[in-house]
């Protein structure tokens, strides 16, 4: 029956032709018809600028702010949760709007991590694609997200892509060098201390990465009014000698015999009493970092010139040949180490108008639960691990002292908290990993990162030796 109807429908002879005409003329008239019935589906019907979300640690909320490319032609919004219990909800036509805020209440049952999944449901019966809004519900005290900002030294490798504001290669001839000890020398306004320096000719080597080439000095001193570290930090000037280099600000005695005065390297820095002061240690031998002494360089003319306090002095075993300083309560605190990655941490304290007076330094006697004036050796360890180079803040925001040192044992860059300065210090958090940024080591903190969430810092790198500009995002969600 089916062969005959085709037969005949086509047929055969002069005029056969025409219907075949007609046919596929009504066929595409048909499927004109039906698409001037189809409703444009843009695969983006749902947009926003934020996909990642936080809960609002009091209203336990996250929020999302919508704009919908075919709002006329949506019945409805369906909102569904993926992980954790289950959720579901349509928002009518008649309760949107472009740009429409969409909120969500977080649940007590609700995971560390889920997902909330977005759909517009068009009149028509058809339906865009969906929108995922990732929720971070973490709870307590973390931190959320840490990147690498911009370079802070040097020349820019091939194919990087970071900010680099400073250009101190051309400009200082700072070609390579380390650490970066900020502090605050007055409001607004900061110092930043550099270890071993070379000239613009460095180039990294990853046969012998670390310090190459020539101009060596023992450390140098930039200066900043950068306020705004988003985009990087940028320096205003550096301590400089009369041909615009970069000088020597603590002299160090190139003796590479590894049994007389190698270098001198800062390792903490604050202003005092009106003052700026830099703790530095002086070098024998980088082998087991067998030290000479630690002491202090003073500056009365905002980092001009400096001259060696000659009543402070820490003998090659001192629990303080590396420290970090700061300011609260009256109190300078200084938080200390033997020179080296080795060894634990220790804690004292002085008054700001004592701090060329070693005798009237306070150091913290946990089985006393006291504070021993003058005697160093009763200080007792705070943190009781391998602590490298370090720095520490008290953050308002967060009301929590927090340190951050290199841990060789872990290989990366590690931060603990405390309530009080004297401890307990908290389980440690992984601010950078030797895995992803290679052969790191220091962590400065930026005095900005005393208040608020986002924790600034300066980090090292052997290869290629020059300092980068970290940015830590802080999270206190305590509980629901």
């Amino acid at each position: 029956m089916v062969n005959k109807k085709y037969k005949k429908w086509t047929g055969s002879g002069r005029n056969s032709a025409l219907p075949v005409f007609v046919w596929f003329l009504c066929l595409l008239i048909a499927c004109k018809k039906d698409k001037d019935k189809e409703v444009f589906v843009p695969a983006d019907e749902i947009t926003t600028s934020v996909t990642d979300l936080i809960p609002d640690k009091e209203t336990k909320k996250v929020s999302a702010v919508l704009n919908f490319k075919n709002i006329e032609a949506i019945d409805h919004i369906s909102v569904i949760k993926s992980g954790g219990s289950s959720y579901s909800q349509n928002i009518s036509r008649q309760e949107l709007s472009t740009p429409y805020t969409f909120s969500y209440l977080v649940q007590a049952s609700d995971p560390e991590s889920f997902r909330l999944l977005l759909r517009a449901y068009y009149k028509d019966g058809n339906a865009s694609n969906q929108l995922s809004l990732n929720v971070d519900n973490r709870r307590g005290f973390f931190v959320r997200k840490v990147s690498r900002i911009a370079r802070v030294t040097g020349k820019s490798l091939a194919n990087e892509l970071l900010p680099n504001p400073n250009n101190t290669a051309g400009k200082w001839n700072v070609g390579g060098t380390d650490l970066g000890i900020v502090w605050e020398m007055a409001p607004q306004t900061y110092g930043v201390f550099f270890g071993d320096t070379f000239g613009q000719d460095f180039v990294p080597n990853t046969a012998n990465p670390g310090p190459n080439g020539g101009s060596w000095r023992s450390n140098v001193l930039a200066f900043s009014n950068d306020n705004q570290l988003a985009d990087g930090f940028s320096f205003s000037s550096m301590a400089t000698d009369n041909t615009g280099n970069a000088r020597e600000i603590i002299p160090g005695g190139k003796d590479q015999s590894g049994n007389g005065n190698l270098t001198s390297i800062p390792s903490a820095a604050i202003r005092a009493n009106g003052a700026d002061y830099v703790h530095y240690f002086n070098i024998k031998n980088w082998t087991g970092w067998i030290t000479n002494h630690s002491g202090l360089y003073k500056s009365v003319d905002n980092g001009q010139t400096w001259t060696k306090c000659e009543t402070v002095l820490f003998p090659a075993s001192s629990n303080f040949g590396m420290a970090g300083y700061f300011k609260k309560d009256g109190y300078v605190y200084m938080i200390g180490t033997r020179a080296g990655r080795s060894n634990p941490a220790y804690l004292a304290r002085f008054k700001e108008a004592d701090i060329e007076n070693p005798g009237k330094y306070e150091y913290w006697n946990s089985t006393s639960g006291n504070w021993v004036t003058g005697d160093e050796s009763k200080a007792s360890v705070i943190i009781n691990e391998q602590v490298g180079e370090l720095s520490f803040l008290y953050n308002t925001k967060h009301k929590k002292w927090i340190i951050a040192y290199f841990n060789e044992s872990r290989y990366n860059i590690t931060m603990r908290t405390a309530a009080d300065i004297t401890g307990p210090w908290s389980n440690p958090y992984e601010l950078a990993s030797g895995k992803e940024y290679a052969q790191l080591y220091g962590s400065y903190f930026h005095p900005l990162s005393a208040s608020g969430d986002d924790l600034y810092f300066l980090m090292s790198m052997w290869m290629p030796y020059n300092v980068f500009l970290m940015k830590a995002e802080l999270a206190d969600m305590g509980g629901l």
